[in-house]
């Protein structure tokens, strides 16, 4: 038992910490003199973000919302609770109209992220394990746990950038909405996994990792750096060091 949650410790956050580094890397010191966020701040999210996911996590194995015959329509509101939650956390006045608000934002979903990812690994594995074929399925429930961890990540760290941009903005339910569609998406995907197996299911957590990628690298490498130059000038700064976008 000791060892399998070490493994869904692991499986949860080593995709986590690779995209927060693959990320914030390029808005820190030693790439920038003067950080474009505060790290003490940041992984004060990142911590609420862990909480947060792990009471989903909670909601969904407790619930037995993957086992109802209303999986999906039940998988599209935990989307849309997930949102409104990062939502509640960001909309304080210290993060209203401020660019390092985006990458709080970012913190959260991923701290989201390695909740979902560890707590649902660990469920997955231990399940595994209590089958009689416990040794045969192992190796495959490890390549599944991987996939579906990496596959939060990626949707999560774009959702709460959303967020953040909303905030940032001075506009979050609007913002929420365009992270929603992503999110529901992939909650729908999410919810027919009980119901598939073999190569089908794993074809689905391919395309839930596709679909978290294409969002993923649209909101933190294409657009992140215009969202920063935009909110800086509505708040009368200008900063020649932001990277370019890709």
């Amino acid at each position: 038992m000791d060892w399998t949650f070490g493994i869904a410790l692991l499986i949860g956050f080593a995709p986590v910490f690779i995209l927060m580094d693959l990320v914030l890397k390029k808005y820190t010191y030693p790439r920038v003199e003067n950080p474009f966020f505060k790290d003490t701040t940041f992984f004060g999210m990142f911590t609420v973000g862990i909480v947060e996911g792990a009471i989903v996590v909670f909601a969904i194995g407790g619930l037995g919302l993957l086992d109802s015959q209303f999986s999906i329509l039940l998988m599209i509101m935990m989307g849309l609770i997930e949102l409104m939650a990062m939502v509640i956390v960001m909309n304080l006045r210290r993060f209203r109209g401020n660019s390092d608000s985006i990458f709080y934002g970012y913190g959260l979903g991923l701290g989201m992220a390695g909740g979902m990812g560890s707590g649902l690994a660990y469920l997955m594995l231990m399940g595994a394990t209590s089958e009689s074929e416990a040794t045969s399925l192992e190796p495959y429930m490890i390549v599944v746990t991987i996939l579906l961890s990496v596959s939060l990540a990626l949707m999560l760290g774009s959702s709460g950038t959303n967020i953040g941009e909303g905030i940032a903005r001075h506009a979050p339910m609007q913002f929420v909405m365009q992270a929603g569609v992503p999110l529901i998406a992939y909650n729908m995907l999410f919810a027919t996994l009980p119901i598939t197996g073999g190569f089908v299911y794993i074809l689905i957590l391919i395309a839930m990792v596709a679909l978290g990628a294409f969002f993923f690298y649209k909101n933190l490498f294409v657009n992140l750096p215009r969202i920063i130059k935009e909110v800086l000038k509505m708040n009368g700064i200008k900063r020649d060091d932001i990277p370019k976008a890709k």
